[in-house]
C-alpha cells in the first residue's frame, strides 16, 4: 500500500488561481512539489480554474484499486470522487450518510454527468423505477438495501465512493457496505475527515493508496477557554448563563458563528435565555412558550427540530439570514454550513477514565466547521472546557487516534446486528456463512460461541432449516428487519394492545425518545402520560424501553393540547417514508401469514403513523395537506359532536357538509383545549377550511400511500394508472 502525506505548507488560492501540492511518501524525508493541474485539462465543466492540492495530488497519486483519503471538511471531495469514477467504465455510486447529504452531492456530480440518478428511500417510485444514469448518488441504506435483494442496478456496479467513511464507528451499516463491495470485487474509495486507525481500515479494504492530508483548505486557528472565565449574565442554569456570554463575547458581528453544545436541553435553555434577552427567536417548535416575536436572530439546530423547520434554518443560516447559530453534533456531519468561528463546549469527566462529552471524533467534526473558502482567510474554533483543562483535552484527542480503528458492531455488541448479519451469511454462503461473516472487519472478534448461541436461535424460531433461510429468514433479509424485532412484533400480536403499539418493533430505526421533552411541563401531562401507560399494561417493559409509550402519546393526537408544539418535534415529524415503508413490511408479512388485516386496516395503519392520529380516525389524514395538528382539531370536533369517523375514500365533500356548522365549536376547541387567544382560533379555523374546501372534488386518501399501495399490487404499471383507477382496481 502506497501512503503519502499531503503537507500542511501546501498552498492554494482562487483569486488569483495558484498553489501548489507538498507531499511526501511514508518512509521518505524528502519532500515534493507539484503543480496545481488546470481544471480545462481534467474537464472544462469544472466550475474553478485550478484543482486544489489534494485533487492535484489524488490525480497523480492514484491508478487503481481502493483507496482511502483522510482530508479535512471542504477538501472538495466531490470532484475527488469524479477523479476516481473515471477510472472506471459502467455504472458508479456515491453514497453518502444523509439525504441533506445526497441531495447535495446529486447536484454537485451533475455538472460532469449526463444522467444521475438519486435513492434515499424517500421517493416512492424510485424503488420500483429501473435505474438508468452512469451514477447513482443514494444513502448507505438504500444501497445495502439494493444489495441484499440483489437489485439489477447493483449487479453493474464497478466503483463505489463512500463518503464519511468514519461513520462505520457509529452506523454498522457502512461496515455491511464495505464488506459487500469487498465480496463483489467493487472499488472503493473511502472519503474522511477523522479516522482513528486510517491505516487499519486501509488495510483491511486492500487499499492501494492512502492518502492523508495535513494541509486544510482554509486554517484553522484554536483557542481554548475555561468555562470559568465567563460571567453568569443571568439567573438561570449556570453554564447556559457562562455560554451565553461566551456567545456573545466570542462571535463578532460580521461573522456566521456556531455554538455546539453537547447535550440539547442546554440549547434549549440557551434559547429561553435568548428569549428573556429579547433576542429573536427562529425556532417555531420549542419546549417552551414564546409570548413575543421578534425578527430573528439567532436559532438551534438539532434532530429534535421538525425537518421543514430544520430545513429552514439551514436555509437562512447558509444564505446570512442568521448569524447565530446553536447546534448539537446533528449539524457537525454530513452538511455543507461552514460559519467563520464555531465555538465548542467540552465536558470533561471522569468514570473510571477521562473523558470529554462530545467526543474526540464529533469534535474535530465540529471544527471542520470553520472556514469559508474564498470568503475569509482563516477559521476560528474556541473550545470552552468544563471540567477539565486544554492539555487534558488534547491528550483526550491524542488517544483517541493511537487507539486504532474500531467499528459500530465492536461497539455496541448488538445481538440485532448479528443475528441479522447470519441470515445474509446464509443467503450468500449457505452453511459455510462464516465465510461470508468473515469479509467483516469486526466479526474476528466475536466470540465463537456467542455466534453458535445465535444460530440456534435463529433456528429454534424457524429463521433456519438445514443450510437455507426459511420464508420467515427470507422475509427479514429483504426488509432489512433483525430477526429479534419481528420477534417482539409477534409476541406483541398475542397481547391485548393497540395497533399502533403491536406494529412498533417493525419501526425499529426510530427512536421516538424527544417528545417528552416537549410535553413534561404541560397542564395535562400527567394525566396524558397515565393515558399511554394504561393501555400498555399487558406489554410489560419492553414498551417502555424502546419508547412505545410515547409514540402512542403522538398517534394519539395528545400533542394537540400543548401550545407549544406548532410542529411535532423530532423524528414525529418525518415519518412520511418510514409509513410507506411500514405498510409494505406489513404487505409482505401478511402475504407470509404472520400477520392479518385488510387493505383498509393496513392502509389506515400507514396514515396514523403518517399524521399522528389514532387508528379509528386516520381516514381524516387523507385531506391533502392538512397535517398533524389540523387533522386532530378534525377528529376532536367531530367526537365533540358524537359523529363517526369518515371512512378511507369517502368524498372530501361529505366531511366538509359536516363541519360547515361546526365552525364555531373549532374556535372554541382551539381557545380552551389548545389555548389560542380568538383571533388566531378564528384565523386557523379559516385556513383549515381553505384545505377543505380545495380539496372538496377529491376523496380521503393520501396519494403516496395510495401509490405505494397500488405499487404492492400491480407494480410499475400503476404509474399509468390514474388515482381514481387505482382506487377502482383495487377494490376500495
Amino acid at each position: 500500500m502506497q501512503i503519502v502525506y499531503l503537507l500542511p505548507e501546501s498552498q492554494f488560492s482562487i483569486n488569483p488561481p495558484s498553489g501548489k501540492a507538498i507531499f511526501r511518501r511514508e518512509g521518505e524525508t524528502q519532500k515534493r512539489s507539484l503543480e496545481l493541474i488546470p481544471s480545462q485539462e481534467i474537464d472544462p465543466n469544472i466550475p474553478y480554474p485550478l484543482l486544489n492540492p489534494l485533487q492535484t495530488l489524488f490525480y497523480h497519486t492514484y491508478e487503481k484499486g481502493n483507496a482511502v483519503v483522510s482530508a479535512p471538511t471542504s477538501a472538495g471531495k466531490s470532484l475527488l470522487s469524479y477523479l476516481f469514477f473515471k477510472k472506471f467504465k459502467g455504472r458508479k455510486a456515491y453514497t453518502a450518510p444523509t439525504k441533506a447529504l445526497v441531495y447535495e452531492k446529486a447536484v454537485e456530480l451533475r455538472r460532469f454527468y449526463k444522467k444521475v440518478d438519486v435513492r434515499t428511500g424517500d421517493r416512492v417510485v424510485e424503488n420500483f423505477k429501473e435505474v438508468s444514469g452512469e451514477l447513482v448518488v443514494c444513502t448507505y441504506e438504500s444501497l445495502v438495501q439494493a444489495f441484499r435483494n440483489s437489485a439489477r442496478w447493483v449487479r453493474e456496479l464497478s466503483a463505489v465512493v463512500v463518503d464519511e467513511v468514519h461513520q462505520i464507528k457509529k452506523r454498522w451499516v457502512v461496515e455491511e457496505l464495505l464488506a459487500y463491495c469487498l465480496k463483489e470485487g467493487i472499488s472503493i474509495l473511502g472519503l474522511s475527515a477523522t479516522i482513528p486507525g486510517v491505516e487499519e481500515l486501509a488495510l483491511w479494504t486492500s487499499s492501494q493508496l492512502l492518502i492523508k492530508s495535513q494541509w486544510r483548505p482554509v486554517p484553522l486557528e484554536r483557542f481554548y477557554h475555561s468555562l470559568r472565565e465567563f460571567m453568569e449574565v443571568c439567573d438561570e442554569d449556570k453554564v447556559a448563563c457562562k455560554l451565553w456570554d461566551a456567545l456573545w463575547k466570542l462571535s463578532k458581528p460580521d461573522e456566521k458563528t456556531v455554538l455546539f453544545v453537547p447535550q440539547k436541553r442546554l440549547g434549549w435553555k440557551l434559547l429561553e435565555i435568548a428569549a428573556k434577552e429579547k433576542v429573536g427567536i427562529f425556532n417555531q417548535t420549542l419546549p417552551f412558550e414564546v409570548n413575543e416575536e421578534r425578527p430573528p436572530e439567532i436559532a438551534f439546530h438539532n434532530a429534535d427540530v421538525p425537518k421543514e423547520e430544520r430545513e429552514a434554518i439551514e436555509r437562512e443560516f447558509r444564505e446570512g439570514n442568521l448569524r447565530l447559530l446553536i447546534a448539537t453534533q446533528t449539524l457537525a456531519y454530513g452538511l455543507n454550513l461552514p460559519a467563520d468561528r464555531v465555538l465548542i463546549m467540552v465536558r470533561v469527566f471522569k468514570n473510571r477514565k477521562w473523558m470529554c462529552i462530545p467526543d474526540e471524533l464529533d469534535l474535530l467534526q465540529m471544527e471542520g466547521r470553520a472556514g469559508r473558502l474564498g470568503l475569509k482567510e482563516k477559521g476560528y474554533s474556541h473550545l470552552i472546557i468544563h471540567g477539565g483543562s486544554s492539555s487534558l483535552v488534547d491528550d483526550l484527542i491524542a488517544k483517541t487516534f493511537s487507539q486504532g480503528f474500531r467499528t459500530a458492531i465492536q461497539e455496541e455488541k448488538n445481538i440485532d446486528v448479528l443475528s441479522f448479519f447470519i441470515l445474509l451469511g446464509y443467503l450468500y454462503e449457505g452453511f459455510n456463512y462464516q465465510r461470508f461473516l468473515e469479509k467483516f472487519y469486526s466479526f474476528g472478534q466475536v466470540s465463537k460461541r456467542t455466534i453458535e448461541n445465535v444460530e440456534r436461535f435463529l433456528r429454534q424460531r424457524a429463521y433456519l432449516e438445514r443450510n437455507s433461510l426459511t420464508p420467515k429468514g427470507l422475509l427479514c433479509v429483504r426488509s432489512g428487519l433483525p430477526p429479534t424485532k419481528l420477534e417482539e412484533f409477534l409476541r406483541r400480536q398475542y397481547l391485548s394492545l393497540p395497533t399502533l403499539a403491536v406494529i412498533r418493533p417493525l419501526l425499529y430505526t426510530k427512536r421516538f425518545d424527544t417528545l417528552y421533552d416537549f410535553v413534561e411541563k404541560g397542564e395535562s401531562f400527567e394525566e396524558d402520560d397515565h393515558f399511554v401507560k394504561g393501555m400498555l399494561v399487558s406489554c410489560g417493559q419492553n414498551c417502555f424501553e424502546d419508547n412505545t409509550h410515547q409514540f402512542l402519546f403522538y398517534t394519539e393526537g395528545l400533542t394537540f393540547k400543548y401550545p407549544n408544539l406548532r410542529h411535532p418535534p423530532g423524528e414525529f415529524s418525518y415519518l412520511g417514508t418510514d409509513a410507506l415503508h411500514l405498510l409494505r413490511l406489513l404487505w409482505e408479512l401478511r402475504k407470509n401469514g404472520f400477520s392479518h388485516g385488510d387493505d383498509q386496516k393496513l392502509l389506515l395503519i400507514a396514515h396514523s403513523v403518517k399524521f399522528g392520529l389514532s387508528e379509528d380516525w386516520a381516514s381524516l389524514a387523507g385531506v391533502k395537506g392538512i397535517g398533524h395538528l389540523r387533522a386532530n382539531l378534525l377528529k376532536r370536533t367531530l367526537q365533540r359532536e358524537g359523529l363517526k369517523p369518515p371512512a378511507l375514500f369517502e368524498e372530501t365533500a361529505h366531511l366538509l357538509e359536516k363541519l360547515k356548522p361546526l365552525k364555531e365549536l373549532m374556535v372554541e376547541i382551539l381557545i380552551t383545549e389548545r389555548k389560542v387567544e380568538k383571533p388566531k382560533a378564528q384565523e386557523e379555523v379559516k385556513k383549515l377550511f381553505k384545505i377543505l374546501e380545495n380539496n372538496a372534488k377529491g376523496r380521503l386518501i393520501d396519494d403516496r400511500i395510495l401509490l405505494m399501495y397500488g405499487f404492492l399490487h400491480f407494480g410499475v404499471d400503476v404509474l399509468r394508472m390514474k388515482k381514481e383507477e387505482i382506487i377502482k382496481e383495487l377494490g376500495l
